[in-house]
């Protein structure tokens, strides 16, 4: 019995630590002005921690509620003006999806002849869809789902790393110079902030609570529906949906610092000791993985950018193949349009969980 009691006091006491570490590097990295602070921050403090100590904790049975969190602090950013121009990003959707299986197959196959692994490995390693999705698919299909899972987890670092920094430069050759910010440059944001200020706590509270409400209901829907990436889709058109109608959606900025901080945290637990010392065999498979997906990121928003005429931010988001939640929440952060991101890396990660498990097994096939 006192066992038992010892180990649910530990398991306690490193979750709060965890969650301590998250909050400090995301305050540190805030206060640094790093792009995406709070996510990154949160991330590398954690994976430091977790490395040498080996005692980082963050169930992995929270995640939904993280989910659900973020779908609401997205879904709260859709108006009805937001709903007539979801129309126009059919186009440059279609774009994407082709370009993310000419990524898939061209890298996949130089990794295969360069790299050395295996045609299915090097497949799902370099699929644009979910670390825990395409691990686990992986080995359904014969593939090596621990380099799987590292090179997955190379590819979101890598993204989280340097994207950031790069769609800052970017952007501000694209606007001319300005500074991005989401709460500067975000009409929506100042809309939303300016409205906040008119409200009394009280008022404020019953919209945080019938915003977030909306969002559990949905996400709780769409989780027992079994729906990939459900909680954070179904929070995230419940609480639009309550957006849109009543007009009334608050999430305030406290909790949404908070909860990229949360999503940081949960990516920085994927990296432990384990991670870093499997890294030595996959040196050239990595090198090859992180300089294609840069560059099919960037060249896949470019070309979208010029035939559709979509916003080149938005097209650069949504190329971005990192974790739905996670690049939503970073188009958030640095003040992009977050609901046409969504959209798109919705249909993304979709398009990739429905039909790259079976191309993977036609092409593995059709090597032997």
């Amino acid at each position: 019995m006192m066992d038992m009691s010892t180990q649910i006091w530990e398991f306690v006491l490193y979750f709060i630590v965890t969650l301590i570490v998250a909050i400090a590097g995301g305050v540190i990295a805030r206060k640094l002005k790093v792009p995406a602070g709070g996510m990154l921050g949160a991330m590398v403090a954690v994976a430091a921690f977790n490395i040498i100590t080996g005692k980082g904790l963050f169930p992995t049975e929270l995640r939904p509620i993280v989910q659900i969190f973020s779908g609401a602090l997205i879904g709260n950013r859709v108006s009805k003006k937001d709903v007539k121009e979801l129309k126009i990003i059919i186009f440059p959707t279609l774009i994407l999806l082709t370009f993310m299986v000419l990524m898939n197959v061209t890298l996949g196959f130089t990794v295969h002849k360069v790299g050395g692994l295996d045609i299915a490995t090097s497949l799902f390693a370099t699929s644009p869809g979910g670390l825990s999705d395409m691990s686990l698919l992986s080995e359904e299909l014969g593939a090596n789902p621990t380099y799987v899972s590292l090179l997955q987890l190379l590819r979101i670092i890598t993204i989280y790393t340097f994207m950031p920094a790069i769609i800052h430069r970017l952007y501000k050759r694209v606007r001319g110079g300005a500074e991005q910010s989401s709460e500067k440059n975000n009409p929506k944001v100042q809309q939303n902030t300016q409205t906040a200020a008119e409200l009394t706590q009280k008022e404020k509270t019953v919209r945080l609570l019938s915003t977030l409400g909306c969002g559990f209901v949905g996400g709780l829907i769409f989780y027992i529906l079994d729906v990939t990436g459900g909680p954070m889709l179904g929070s995230m058109l419940g609480t639009a949906l309550f957006n849109i109608f009543t007009g009334k959606g608050y999430f305030p900025k406290t909790i949404r610092n908070y909860t990229q901080i949360t999503s940081g945290a949960f990516l920085g637990m994927r990296i432990d000791m384990a991670s870093v010392l499997g890294l030595g065999g996959l040196l050239v498979p990595t090198a090859i993985m992180i300089a294609g997906v840069l560059f099919f990121a960037l060249m896949t928003s470019f070309i979208m950018h010029k035939i559709t005429k979509l916003d080149y931010m938005i097209c650069l988001m949504a190329s971005t193949p990192g974790g739905m939640q996670e690049i939503s929440l970073l188009s958030e952060e640095l003040g992009v349009d977050t609901t046409k991101v969504a959209v798109m890396q919705t249909a993304r990660l979709m398009f990739v969980v429905a039909l790259f498990p079976t191309m993977i097994s036609f092409l593995t096939g059709a090597l032997g």
